[in-house]
Protein backbone atom coordinates (compact mmCIF):
# COMPACT_ATOMS: atom_id res chain seq x y z
CA UNK A 1 0.00 0.00 0.00
CA UNK A 2 1.45 3.39 -0.91
CA UNK A 3 0.44 7.04 -0.67
CA UNK A 4 -0.53 7.20 -4.32
CA UNK A 5 -2.91 10.18 -4.13
CA UNK A 6 -1.80 13.78 -3.95
CA UNK A 7 -4.14 16.55 -2.81
CA UNK A 8 -5.24 17.38 -6.36
CA UNK A 9 -6.10 13.79 -7.33
CA UNK A 10 -8.12 13.33 -4.16
CA UNK A 11 -10.02 16.53 -4.87
CA UNK A 12 -11.16 15.27 -8.29
CA UNK A 13 -11.70 11.58 -7.53
CA UNK A 14 -14.55 9.54 -5.99
CA UNK A 15 -14.73 6.21 -4.19
CA UNK A 16 -17.81 4.21 -5.17
CA UNK A 17 -19.49 2.08 -2.54
CA UNK A 18 -21.99 -0.50 -3.88
CA UNK A 19 -25.60 0.16 -2.94
CA UNK A 20 -25.90 -3.52 -1.97
CA UNK A 21 -23.33 -2.82 0.78
CA UNK A 22 -25.36 0.12 2.12
CA UNK A 23 -28.67 -1.74 1.96
CA UNK A 24 -27.68 -5.26 3.03
CA UNK A 25 -24.47 -5.03 5.04
CA UNK A 26 -24.04 -1.58 6.59
CA UNK A 27 -26.92 -1.90 9.14
CA UNK A 28 -25.34 -5.09 10.51
CA UNK A 29 -21.75 -3.81 10.86
CA UNK A 30 -19.98 -1.98 13.68
CA UNK A 31 -18.54 1.49 13.14
CA UNK A 32 -14.96 0.19 13.01
CA UNK A 33 -15.90 -2.39 10.37
CA UNK A 34 -17.65 0.24 8.21
CA UNK A 35 -14.68 2.63 8.49
CA UNK A 36 -12.26 -0.16 7.59
CA UNK A 37 -14.31 -1.31 4.58
CA UNK A 38 -14.65 2.21 3.18
CA UNK A 39 -10.94 2.94 3.51
CA UNK A 40 -10.02 -0.42 2.00
CA UNK A 41 -12.35 0.39 -0.92
CA UNK A 42 -10.53 3.70 -1.33
CA UNK A 43 -7.10 2.05 -1.38
CA UNK A 44 -8.37 -0.79 -3.53
CA UNK A 45 -9.03 1.55 -6.45
CA UNK A 46 -5.39 1.26 -7.47
CA UNK A 47 -3.92 -1.52 -5.32
CA UNK A 48 -4.99 -5.14 -5.66
CA UNK A 49 -4.24 -5.77 -1.98
CA UNK A 50 -3.89 -3.81 1.24
CA UNK A 51 -1.34 -4.42 3.99
CA UNK A 52 -2.69 -4.69 7.57
CA UNK A 53 0.26 -3.03 9.28
CA UNK A 54 0.18 0.08 7.11
CA UNK A 55 -3.59 0.21 7.41
CA UNK A 56 -3.36 0.52 11.22
CA UNK A 57 -1.25 3.66 10.80
CA UNK A 58 -3.57 5.16 8.21
CA UNK A 59 -6.70 4.58 10.28
CA UNK A 60 -5.02 5.45 13.58
CA UNK A 61 -6.29 2.34 15.38
CA UNK A 62 -4.67 -0.45 17.39
CA UNK A 63 -3.90 -3.63 15.49
CA UNK A 64 -6.23 -5.64 17.77
CA UNK A 65 -9.12 -3.28 17.00
CA UNK A 66 -8.41 -3.50 13.27
CA UNK A 67 -8.25 -7.30 13.33
CA UNK A 68 -11.62 -7.50 15.08
CA UNK A 69 -13.12 -5.26 12.35
CA UNK A 70 -11.45 -7.33 9.62
CA UNK A 71 -12.75 -10.56 11.13
CA UNK A 72 -16.25 -9.08 11.05
CA UNK A 73 -15.84 -8.20 7.35
CA UNK A 74 -14.46 -11.66 6.53
CA UNK A 75 -17.47 -13.34 8.16
CA UNK A 76 -19.74 -11.20 5.97
CA UNK A 77 -17.63 -12.22 2.93
CA UNK A 78 -16.93 -8.55 2.20
CA UNK A 79 -13.17 -9.13 2.19
CA UNK A 80 -10.71 -12.00 2.26
CA UNK A 81 -7.40 -12.24 4.12
CA UNK A 82 -4.25 -13.91 2.86
CA UNK A 83 -1.57 -13.56 5.50
CA UNK A 84 -1.44 -9.84 6.27
CA UNK A 85 -2.89 -8.81 2.92
CA UNK A 86 -6.52 -7.72 2.48
CA UNK A 87 -8.53 -8.27 -0.71
CA UNK A 88 -11.88 -6.57 -1.37
CA UNK A 89 -14.62 -8.97 -2.49
CA UNK A 90 -16.68 -8.23 -5.60
CA UNK A 91 -19.98 -8.22 -3.73
CA UNK A 92 -21.90 -7.00 -6.79
CA UNK A 93 -20.57 -9.90 -8.85
CA UNK A 94 -21.30 -12.34 -6.03
CA UNK A 95 -24.84 -11.03 -5.71
CA UNK A 96 -25.47 -11.09 -9.47
CA UNK A 97 -24.20 -14.67 -9.67
CA UNK A 98 -26.40 -15.76 -6.78
CA UNK A 99 -29.45 -13.94 -8.08
CA UNK A 100 -28.98 -15.48 -11.51
CA UNK A 101 -29.04 -18.95 -9.98
CA UNK A 102 -32.11 -18.11 -7.93
CA UNK A 103 -33.87 -16.48 -10.87
CA UNK A 104 -33.29 -19.53 -13.09
CA UNK A 105 -34.31 -21.98 -10.37
CA UNK A 106 -37.05 -20.11 -8.55
CA UNK A 107 -40.37 -19.03 -9.97
CA UNK A 108 -43.50 -17.97 -8.16
CA UNK A 109 -45.38 -20.97 -9.46
CA UNK A 110 -42.67 -23.26 -8.07
CA UNK A 111 -43.96 -22.57 -4.60
CA UNK A 112 -47.32 -24.18 -5.33
CA UNK A 113 -49.74 -23.59 -2.48
CA UNK A 114 -47.25 -21.17 -0.93
CA UNK A 115 -47.47 -18.83 -3.91
CA UNK A 116 -50.34 -16.83 -2.39
CA UNK A 117 -48.44 -16.05 0.83
CA UNK A 118 -45.41 -14.95 -1.20
CA UNK A 119 -47.60 -12.62 -3.25
CA UNK A 120 -49.04 -11.29 0.02
CA UNK A 121 -45.56 -10.61 1.44
CA UNK A 122 -44.51 -8.97 -1.81
CA UNK A 123 -47.53 -6.66 -1.85
CA UNK A 124 -47.63 -5.91 1.90
CA UNK A 125 -43.96 -5.24 2.57
CA UNK A 126 -42.29 -4.46 -0.76
CA UNK A 127 -45.05 -2.71 -2.74
CA UNK A 128 -44.89 -5.44 -5.39
CA UNK A 129 -41.11 -5.04 -5.96
CA UNK A 130 -39.64 -7.70 -3.66
CA UNK A 131 -35.93 -8.38 -4.38
CA UNK A 132 -35.32 -11.72 -6.08
CA UNK A 133 -33.07 -12.94 -3.26
CA UNK A 134 -36.00 -12.68 -0.84
CA UNK A 135 -37.66 -15.62 -2.63
CA UNK A 136 -34.74 -17.82 -1.57
CA UNK A 137 -34.99 -16.50 1.97
CA UNK A 138 -38.70 -17.39 2.12
CA UNK A 139 -38.09 -20.81 0.60
CA UNK A 140 -35.54 -21.58 3.32
CA UNK A 141 -37.99 -20.62 6.06
CA UNK A 142 -40.62 -22.92 4.60
CA UNK A 143 -38.39 -25.91 3.87
CA UNK A 144 -35.68 -25.69 6.54
CA UNK A 145 -37.73 -24.35 9.45
CA UNK A 146 -41.18 -25.65 8.57
CA UNK A 147 -42.94 -22.34 9.25
CA UNK A 148 -46.62 -22.14 8.45
CA UNK A 149 -48.00 -19.29 6.32
CA UNK A 150 -49.15 -17.15 9.26
CA UNK A 151 -45.67 -17.38 10.83
CA UNK A 152 -44.11 -16.04 7.64
CA UNK A 153 -46.39 -13.01 7.72
CA UNK A 154 -45.56 -12.46 11.40
CA UNK A 155 -41.85 -12.75 10.62
CA UNK A 156 -41.93 -9.96 8.07
CA UNK A 157 -44.25 -7.86 10.25
CA UNK A 158 -41.86 -8.09 13.22
CA UNK A 159 -38.82 -7.26 11.07
CA UNK A 160 -40.58 -4.28 9.53
CA UNK A 161 -41.61 -3.01 12.98
CA UNK A 162 -37.96 -3.28 14.04
CA UNK A 163 -37.02 -1.15 11.04
CA UNK A 164 -35.14 -3.72 8.97
CA UNK A 165 -36.28 -5.83 6.03
CA UNK A 166 -32.74 -6.81 5.04
CA UNK A 167 -32.08 -10.44 4.26
CA UNK A 168 -29.51 -10.80 7.06
CA UNK A 169 -31.90 -9.50 9.72
CA UNK A 170 -34.86 -11.59 8.51
CA UNK A 171 -32.73 -14.74 8.43
CA UNK A 172 -31.39 -14.00 11.94
CA UNK A 173 -34.91 -13.61 13.39
CA UNK A 174 -36.12 -16.73 11.54
CA UNK A 175 -33.20 -18.76 12.91
CA UNK A 176 -33.94 -17.52 16.44
CA UNK A 177 -37.58 -18.59 16.14
CA UNK A 178 -36.62 -21.99 14.73
CA UNK A 179 -34.18 -22.58 17.63
CA UNK A 180 -37.12 -21.91 19.96
CA UNK A 181 -39.25 -24.56 18.21
CA UNK A 182 -41.56 -22.11 16.46
CA UNK A 183 -43.73 -23.70 13.79
CA UNK A 184 -47.17 -22.13 14.17
CA UNK A 185 -48.61 -18.73 14.97
CA UNK A 186 -49.44 -20.04 18.45
CA UNK A 187 -45.77 -20.89 18.95
CA UNK A 188 -44.80 -17.32 18.03
CA UNK A 189 -47.26 -15.90 20.55
CA UNK A 190 -46.05 -18.33 23.22
CA UNK A 191 -42.44 -17.25 22.56
CA UNK A 192 -43.39 -13.57 22.83
CA UNK A 193 -45.33 -14.21 26.06
CA UNK A 194 -42.44 -16.15 27.58
CA UNK A 195 -39.94 -13.43 26.69
CA UNK A 196 -42.24 -10.74 28.01
CA UNK A 197 -42.55 -12.63 31.28
CA UNK A 198 -38.78 -13.10 31.44
CA UNK A 199 -38.25 -9.39 30.80
CA UNK A 200 -40.68 -8.49 33.57
CA UNK A 201 -38.86 -10.85 35.91
CA UNK A 202 -35.50 -9.35 34.90
CA UNK A 203 -36.85 -5.90 35.76
CA UNK A 204 -37.91 -7.17 39.19
CA UNK A 205 -34.44 -8.66 39.73
CA UNK A 206 -32.91 -5.37 38.58
CA UNK A 207 -34.90 -3.47 41.22
CA UNK A 208 -34.31 -6.07 43.94
CA UNK A 209 -30.54 -5.74 43.48
CA UNK A 210 -30.83 -1.94 43.42
CA UNK A 211 -28.87 -1.84 40.18
CA UNK A 212 -27.79 1.49 38.72
CA UNK A 213 -26.44 0.14 35.42
CA UNK A 214 -28.04 -2.25 32.89
CA UNK A 215 -27.29 -5.96 33.06
CA UNK A 216 -24.38 -7.07 30.90
CA UNK A 217 -24.91 -9.80 28.30
CA UNK A 218 -23.08 -12.22 30.62
CA UNK A 219 -25.44 -11.39 33.50
CA UNK A 220 -28.48 -11.70 31.23
CA UNK A 221 -27.32 -15.17 30.16
CA UNK A 222 -27.04 -16.19 33.83
CA UNK A 223 -30.57 -14.92 34.56
CA UNK A 224 -31.94 -16.77 31.52
CA UNK A 225 -30.27 -19.93 32.85
CA UNK A 226 -32.30 -19.66 36.05
CA UNK A 227 -35.54 -19.62 34.07
CA UNK A 228 -34.76 -21.81 31.06
CA UNK A 229 -32.29 -24.38 32.43
CA UNK A 230 -33.15 -24.53 36.12
CA UNK A 231 -36.86 -23.85 35.39
CA UNK A 232 -37.25 -21.70 38.51
CA UNK A 233 -40.21 -19.41 38.97
CA UNK A 234 -39.64 -15.82 39.98
CA UNK A 235 -40.91 -16.68 43.48
CA UNK A 236 -38.04 -19.14 43.95
CA UNK A 237 -35.52 -16.66 42.55
CA UNK A 238 -36.96 -14.00 44.84
CA UNK A 239 -36.19 -16.26 47.82
CA UNK A 240 -32.53 -16.28 46.74
CA UNK A 241 -32.62 -12.50 46.27
CA UNK A 242 -33.80 -12.10 49.86
CA UNK A 243 -30.59 -13.78 50.98
CA UNK A 244 -28.54 -10.86 49.70
CA UNK A 245 -29.94 -8.64 52.47
CA UNK A 246 -26.70 -8.81 54.46
CA UNK A 247 -24.48 -8.24 51.42
CA UNK A 248 -23.13 -4.70 51.01
CA UNK A 249 -23.14 -4.98 47.20
CA UNK A 250 -25.75 -7.54 46.05
CA UNK A 251 -24.80 -9.04 42.68
CA UNK A 252 -25.85 -11.61 40.11
CA UNK A 253 -22.87 -13.89 40.82
CA UNK A 254 -23.86 -14.24 44.48
CA UNK A 255 -27.49 -15.05 43.64
CA UNK A 256 -26.31 -17.51 40.98
CA UNK A 257 -24.23 -19.35 43.58
CA UNK A 258 -27.29 -19.79 45.79
CA UNK A 259 -29.55 -20.93 42.94
CA UNK A 260 -26.91 -23.27 41.50
CA UNK A 261 -26.52 -24.88 44.95
CA UNK A 262 -30.28 -25.36 45.12
CA UNK A 263 -30.35 -26.82 41.62
CA UNK A 264 -27.57 -29.29 42.50
CA UNK A 265 -29.66 -30.37 45.50
CA UNK A 266 -32.79 -30.92 43.37
CA UNK A 267 -34.64 -27.93 44.78
CA UNK A 268 -37.75 -27.28 42.74
CA UNK A 269 -39.72 -24.98 45.04
CA UNK A 270 -39.44 -22.91 48.19
CA UNK A 271 -40.88 -25.84 50.17
CA UNK A 272 -37.93 -28.01 49.05
CA UNK A 273 -35.53 -25.49 50.61
CA UNK A 274 -37.30 -25.64 53.95
CA UNK A 275 -37.39 -29.45 53.86
CA UNK A 276 -33.66 -29.87 53.04
CA UNK A 277 -31.49 -29.79 56.21
CA UNK A 278 -28.32 -29.52 54.11
CA UNK A 279 -29.42 -26.20 52.67
CA UNK A 280 -30.12 -24.79 56.12
CA UNK A 281 -26.50 -25.32 57.21
CA UNK A 282 -24.06 -22.43 57.16
CA UNK A 283 -21.93 -22.55 54.00
CA UNK A 284 -18.25 -21.70 54.80
CA UNK A 285 -17.73 -20.07 51.39
CA UNK A 286 -20.87 -18.02 51.88
CA UNK A 287 -19.74 -16.97 55.37
CA UNK A 288 -16.37 -15.92 53.95
CA UNK A 289 -18.02 -13.78 51.32
CA UNK A 290 -20.38 -12.22 53.86
CA UNK A 291 -17.50 -11.34 56.18
CA UNK A 292 -15.59 -9.77 53.29
CA UNK A 293 -18.61 -7.73 52.24
CA UNK A 294 -19.22 -6.74 55.89
CA UNK A 295 -15.78 -5.22 56.37
CA UNK A 296 -15.77 -3.63 52.93
CA UNK A 297 -19.02 -1.91 53.84
CA UNK A 298 -17.63 -0.68 57.19
CA UNK A 299 -14.44 0.67 55.60
CA UNK A 300 -16.38 2.40 52.85
CA UNK A 301 -18.68 4.02 55.42
CA UNK A 302 -15.79 5.32 57.56
CA UNK A 303 -13.77 6.42 54.52
CA UNK A 304 -16.72 8.47 53.27
CA UNK A 305 -17.15 9.99 56.75
CA UNK A 306 -13.46 10.92 56.86
CA UNK A 307 -13.51 12.47 53.36
CA UNK A 308 -16.70 14.40 54.16
CA UNK A 309 -15.14 15.88 57.27
CA UNK A 310 -11.94 16.82 55.46
CA UNK A 311 -13.85 18.53 52.67
CA UNK A 312 -15.97 20.42 55.22
CA UNK A 313 -13.00 21.69 57.27
CA UNK A 314 -10.77 22.54 54.31
CA UNK A 315 -13.55 24.43 52.52
CA UNK A 316 -14.12 26.67 55.52
CA UNK A 317 -10.48 26.91 56.61
CA UNK A 318 -7.96 26.78 53.70
CA UNK A 319 -5.06 27.35 56.13
CA UNK A 320 -5.95 24.09 57.87
CA UNK A 321 -5.68 22.25 54.54
CA UNK A 322 -2.23 23.75 53.92
CA UNK A 323 -1.00 22.71 57.38
CA UNK A 324 -2.56 19.24 57.06
CA UNK A 325 -0.78 18.60 53.73
CA UNK A 326 2.51 19.97 55.07
CA UNK A 327 2.33 17.63 58.08
CA UNK A 328 1.73 14.61 55.80
CA UNK A 329 4.65 15.62 53.59
CA UNK A 330 6.92 15.94 56.64
CA UNK A 331 5.84 12.54 57.96
CA UNK A 332 6.78 10.98 54.62
CA UNK A 333 10.09 12.87 54.58
CA UNK A 334 10.84 11.84 58.15
CA UNK A 335 10.66 8.16 57.26
CA UNK A 336 13.65 8.51 54.91
CA UNK A 337 15.63 11.29 56.60
CA UNK A 338 18.64 10.75 58.94
CA UNK A 339 17.76 13.93 60.84
CA UNK A 340 14.42 12.75 62.22
CA UNK A 341 14.63 14.95 65.33
CA UNK A 342 14.55 18.26 63.40
CA UNK A 343 11.65 17.10 61.23
CA UNK A 344 9.81 15.85 64.32
CA UNK A 345 10.06 19.30 65.85
CA UNK A 346 8.68 20.87 62.67
CA UNK A 347 5.75 18.40 62.69
CA UNK A 348 5.05 19.25 66.34
CA UNK A 349 4.91 22.99 65.57
CA UNK A 350 2.57 22.57 62.63
CA UNK A 351 0.30 20.27 64.64
CA UNK A 352 0.12 22.99 67.26
CA UNK A 353 -0.87 25.59 64.64
CA UNK A 354 -3.55 23.21 63.34
CA UNK A 355 -4.88 22.60 66.87
CA UNK A 356 -5.22 26.36 67.36
CA UNK A 357 -7.43 26.61 64.28
CA UNK A 358 -9.55 23.74 65.63
CA UNK A 359 -9.95 25.34 69.07
CA UNK A 360 -10.75 28.78 67.64
CA UNK A 361 -13.52 27.28 65.49
CA UNK A 362 -14.89 24.76 68.02
CA UNK A 363 -13.78 21.76 65.94
CA UNK A 364 -13.13 18.57 67.97
CA UNK A 365 -9.42 17.79 68.15
CA UNK A 366 -9.91 14.30 66.63
CA UNK A 367 -12.28 15.50 63.89
CA UNK A 368 -9.81 14.60 61.12
CA UNK A 369 -8.71 11.32 62.70
CA UNK A 370 -9.73 8.18 60.76
CA UNK A 371 -12.52 6.39 62.66
CA UNK A 372 -12.85 2.63 63.09
CA UNK A 373 -15.77 0.55 64.30
CA UNK A 374 -13.28 -1.78 65.98
CA UNK A 375 -10.04 -0.28 67.32
CA UNK A 376 -8.56 -3.74 67.98
CA UNK A 377 -8.34 -4.79 64.32
CA UNK A 378 -9.04 -1.41 62.68
CA UNK A 379 -11.88 -3.01 60.72
CA UNK A 380 -9.79 -5.77 59.16
CA UNK A 381 -11.24 -8.68 61.17
CA UNK A 382 -7.72 -9.76 62.20
CA UNK A 383 -6.13 -9.00 65.60
CA UNK A 384 -2.50 -10.15 66.08
CA UNK A 385 -2.88 -12.88 63.47
CA UNK A 386 -6.15 -14.25 64.86
CA UNK A 387 -9.85 -13.64 64.19
CA UNK A 388 -10.88 -10.45 65.94
CA UNK A 389 -13.67 -10.44 68.49
CA UNK A 390 -15.79 -8.29 66.15
CA UNK A 391 -15.49 -10.91 63.39
CA UNK A 392 -16.52 -13.73 65.72
CA UNK A 393 -19.50 -11.69 66.89
CA UNK A 394 -20.56 -10.99 63.29
CA UNK A 395 -20.37 -14.69 62.33
CA UNK A 396 -22.36 -15.64 65.46
CA UNK A 397 -25.03 -13.10 64.51
CA UNK A 398 -25.31 -14.66 61.04
CA UNK A 399 -25.65 -18.18 62.39
CA UNK A 400 -28.29 -17.07 64.86
CA UNK A 401 -30.32 -15.17 62.25
CA UNK A 402 -32.84 -16.48 59.72
CA UNK A 403 -30.35 -15.90 56.92
CA UNK A 404 -29.32 -19.53 56.56
CA UNK A 405 -32.60 -21.07 57.64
Amino acid sequence: MSDFYDNKSILYSDTLIPDIFIYEYLPELTGDAVKTYIYCSFIGKTDSHIDIFKLTKKLGVEETVLRIALDELVKKQLISLVGNEIFISDIKGMEIDRLYKERTSLKIEDFGEKASIIVGINDSFFDGAMPIYMYGCIEQCFKKYGFEDAVMMQLFTVCKDKGSLSRNYIEAVAKDWAENNVKTAFDVQALFDARKKTMESQNKIYKALNRKSPFTQFETDIINKWFNEYHYTYETIEEALKRTVKIANPNIAYVDKILSTWHENNVRSIEDIKDNPKLRKVDPDEIRLLVQEHYQSINMKNSMLFETRRTEVFRKHPTAETLYNQINDLLFKQAFSPDKKAISEDIKNKNYELSLIFRQNNIPSDYLTRKYDCMLCKDTGVDNGHDCQCKKAFIDSLSASDFFK
